[in-house]
C-alpha cells in the first residue's frame, strides 16, 4: 500500500493542478463571446485567487486538524467540480465559478498532500525532501500538462468544449476512487488557523515573488489579447507551458549549483529580460520571441527566483518555518491577482502595448533596487 500511496497522492495532485489551467487557452475566447474588456477578463482570473488565499491565511492548519486524507480527498472533489462546470457550460460565466473552486481546491491540497506523502515515507530521514520533490514535478506538470493538452487539441480542432475537458472529468474520477484507497494517518492535532508570518528581512524575498508571479498573471490574462490580433490566440497556452516547464526542469540543476542569495538575485535580472522579450513579440507578432521571453520568465518565476527565495525563507522562518512559507506564497499570489487586474483596466484605457511597458518599466526598476539592495539587507540580519 506504501508504494501505491506515494504514486497516488502525487497524481491527485498533478490532478489538482491540471484542472487550474485546462481552460486558459480559451480563456480569451470566453471573454470576447460575452464582449468582456481586458480589466473584466482579469477580474475572471482573479477568482482563483479569491477562492484560494482564505485557504492559505486561514485554513493553514485544518489537514493538522481532521486529517490528510479527507482534506485531499475534498480538494480533489472542488477540482472534479470545476471540470465538470466548464465542460457542461463552457462560458466566462461558468469559468468565474470554475476558477473560484480550482483556487480552493489548490490552497487546501499543496500544504496537506505535502505533509501527507511525508508522513507516508517516514521514518526514511530524506522523507521531507523526497516528498516536496515529489510535490513540486507533479505539480509544475499539472499546471503546465493542462494548458499544453487543451492547446494541442484546439490547433487540431478548434472548438470551445475540447475533448480535453472530458479527459479531464473522467481521470480526476480515478484519482478520486484511488484517493478512498489511501491509508488514513491520525491527524496529529493543533489549531485550524495559522496566519501567515513575515520574519525580519523576509521583505524583499517575498517581494521578489510577487514581482515574478506578477508577471506570470499578466502574460496568462492579457497576452493572448495580444496574440489575438496576429490570428495566433490557440498558441496562447504554450506561453503558460513554458513558463511552468522551465522553472520545473531547472529546480533539480539550481539547487545543486546555486546558492539561495544568488540564485534570488539571478532571478531579479532575468524577470525584466524575459517580459522585455514577451513585449517584443507581442508588439510585431513575432511568436518565436514571445516564447523565449516566457521560458526566461518561467526560469525565474518557477526557477531561480522561487526556489533560492523558499530556501532563504524556511531558513530565517526557524520554528515558525511553516508559516513564513504561508506568507511567501501568500505575496505570490497576491502578485499574481492584482497587478493583472490593474493592467487589464489600464490596457483598455491606453492601449495593450502602452500597459504591457507600464508594467515592464515598473518591474525592471523595482528589479534593480532589489538587486542593489539585497545584499546590504542581509548582512542587516
Amino acid at each position: 500500500m506504501k508504494i501505491k500511496s506515494t504514486q497516488t497522492i502525487p497524481f491527485a495532485l498533478f490532478l489538482i493542478t491540471l484542472a487550474v489551467n485546462l481552460s486558459m487557452p480559451l480563456f480569451r475566447p470566453y471573454a470576447a463571446l460575452a464582449g468582456f474588456n481586458n480589466g473584466q477578463t482579469s477580474l475572471v482570473l482573479a477568482t482563483y485567487v479569491i477562492g484560494m488565499l482564505p485557504c492559505y491565511i486561514f485554513l493553514g492548519g485544518i489537514s493538522d486538524k481532521i486529517g490528510r486524507k479527507p482534506v485531499l480527498i475534498f480538494s480533489l472533489f472542488c477540482a472534479l467540480f470545476s471540470d465538470l462546470i466548464i465542460s457542461i457550460y463552457p462560458n466566462v460565466y461558468a469559468l468565474i465559478f470554475a476558477r473560484f473552486f480550482q483556487g480552493i481546491a489548490l490552497g487546501l491540497s499543496m500544504g496537506s498532500g505535502t505533509a501527507y506523502l511525508a508522513e507516508i515515507l517516514s521514518p526514511n530521514p530524506e522523507a521531507p525532501t523526497r516528498a516536496a520533490n515529489a510535490t513540486s514535478m507533479s505539480t509544475a506538470l499539472g499546471f503546465s500538462g493542462g494548458a499544453f493538452i487543451t492547446t494541442v487539441a484546439l490547433l487540431i480542432h478548434f472548438t470551445h468544449s475540447p475533448i480535453t475537458y472530458f479527459i479531464a472529468v473522467a481521470i480526476t474520477l480515478i484519482g478520486i476512487i484511488l484517493a478512498f484507497y489511501l491509508p488514513r494517518i491520525p491527524p496529529i492535532g493543533g489549531s485550524v488557523l495559522r496566519l501567515p508570518y513575515f520574519p525580519t528581512g523576509s521583505f524583499p524575498i517575498n517581494l521578489s515573488i510577487a514581482i515574478c508571479w506578477a508577471t506570470t498573471g499578466v502574460v496568462i490574462s492579457i497576452i493572448p489579447t495580444q496574440l489575438a490580433k496576429f490570428d495566433l490566440t490557440a498558441y496562447a497556452g504554450f506561453c503558460l507551458v513554458l513558463i511552468n516547464w522551465t522553472g520545473a526542469f531547472l529546480q533539480p540543476f539550481i539547487r545543486a549549483r546555486f546558492a539561495p542569495n544568488l540564485s534570488l538575485k539571478l532571478g531579479f535580472a532575468l524577470i525584466p529580460i524575459g517580459f522585455g522579450l514577451v513585449v517584443l513579440g507581442c508588439f510585431y507578432g513575432i511568436l518565436l520571441v514571445v516564447l523565449i521571453g516566457a521560458s526566461i520568465i518561467g526560469s525565474a518565476a518557477y526557477g531561480f527566483s522561487y526556489q533560492g527565495g523558499l530556501a532563504l525563507i524556511a531558513n530565517l522562518g526557524g520554528q515558525q518555518r511553516a508559516r513564513a512559507v504561508s506568507g511567501y506564497m501568500f505575496y505570490g499570489y497576491i502578485g499574481f491577482g492584482v497587478p493583472a487586474v490593474f493592467l487589464g483596466y489600464l490596457a483598455d484605457a491606453f492601449g495593450i502595448i502602452n500597459a504591457l511597458l507600464v508594467f515592464e518599466i515598473s518591474i525592471t526598476m523595482l528589479s534593480i533596487y532589489l538587486f542593489l539592495t539585497f545584499d546590504k539587507k542581509q548582512e542587516n540580519i
